[in-house]
C-alpha cells in the first residue's frame, strides 16, 4: 500500500512565469500538498482569521498575474449614468452588465474579456477601472478628449473612456494600485467584490517546484512566504536554483 502524502511539505521553492515579462520566485515555509483534504479539525478558522490585509494581499497578486498573463489592448474606465441604473448599486450593474456583455458577445460574433477593480466617488457612487480584450477597433470612435468611446456601452450603461496600452508591466503595477485598504472595507461593506474579471484568463505557469538550494533576497517577506520579483528572461537562470 503506497505511502500517504503528509498534508503540509515545509520550506517549498515554486518559480511561476507571468506571460515572459516576470517571473516570481517563491519559498513556502508551509505549503499544502495539492490534491489531499486536511483533516477537518486543521480546516477550521475563526472569521477573525480572514483580516482585510490578506484579502486585500491576495488580491492583487490575482489582478497583477491576471494583468500580466494576458493580451490585453485597453485600460478603460466605466461609469454609471444614473438615468440608466442606480449608481450606488455595484453588484446590481454588474449583474447586468455581464448579462449583457455575453449577449453582445454572442450577437457580434466576438470574445471579449476583462479585468475591472470597482471605486467608489465620494459621494458613494460607483466606477469601474480596468483592462479589456477582443474589442474590434471598428466598433470604438474617437472622442473630443483624444480617448476611444464604445458607443454601444455608453448608450447602455453610461460614460466609458478607453485608451490603448502602451506599456503592460507599467499598467499592471498602475491597475494593481486601485486595491486598496479603502475599497477592502467598501466592499465589504456592500458585500461586493475587490475585482471582476471574465472566464477563462491566462494564470501564471509553474515551471518548477522543489528545494531552494541558495538563499534569495526577497522583495517581500513574511511568517509565511519569501517573495523575490525578476524580469522574465532571468527564468532560465533561476531554475538552476531549485531542485
Amino acid at each position: 500500500m503506497p505511502l500517504k502524502e503528509p498534508p503540509y511539505k515545509y520550506d517549498v521553492a515554486v518559480l511561476k512565469d507571468f506571460g515572459g515579462i516576470k517571473c516570481k520566485l517563491t519559498l513556502h515555509r508551509v505549503l499544502k500538498t495539492s490534491g489531499l483534504e486536511v483533516p477537518q479539525k486543521e480546516k477550521r478558522r475563526n472569521v477573525n482569521d480572514h483580516k482585510l490585509s490578506n484579502n486585500i494581499y491576495r488580491a492583487r497578486n490575482k489582478v497583477f498575474e491576471y494583468a500580466l498573463c494576458n493580451d490585453w489592448e485597453y485600460f478603460v474606465t466605466l461609469t454609471i449614468s444614473n438615468e440608466k441604473f442606480d449608481r450606488y448599486n455595484l453588484g446590481d450593474y454588474y449583474s447586468k452588465f455581464s448579462r449583457w456583455l455575453r449577449y453582445y458577445s454572442k450577437k457580434n460574433n466576438i470574445k471579449i474579456d476583462y479585468l475591472f477593480i470597482p471605486e467608489k466617488h465620494k459621494n458613494g457612487a460607483w466606477h469601474l477601472h480596468g483592462l479589456l480584450k477582443g474589442l474590434p477597433v471598428d466598433y470604438l470612435k474617437r472622442n473630443e478628449y483624444g480617448y476611444l468611446d464604445w458607443l454601444d456601452y455608453k448608450e447602455k450603461f453610461g460614460y466609458i473612456s478607453i485608451d490603448t496600452i502602451k506599456n503592460k508591466e507599467r499598467c499592471a503595477s498602475y491597475i494593481t494600485k486601485y486595491i486598496s485598504k479603502d475599497l477592502g472595507e467598501c466592499v465589504s461593506e456592500y458585500n461586493a467584490k475587490l475585482y471582476y474579471c471574465s472566464r477563462g484568463l491566462k494564470k501564471a505557469k509553474i515551471i518548477k517546484k522543489g528545494t531552494m538550494l541558495a538563499d534569495m533576497v526577497p522583495d517581500f517577506e513574511n511568517e509565511y512566504v519569501k517573495v523575490a520579483w525578476f524580469d522574465g528572461k532571468a527564468i532560465d537562470t533561476l531554475i538552476y536554483y531549485i531542485d
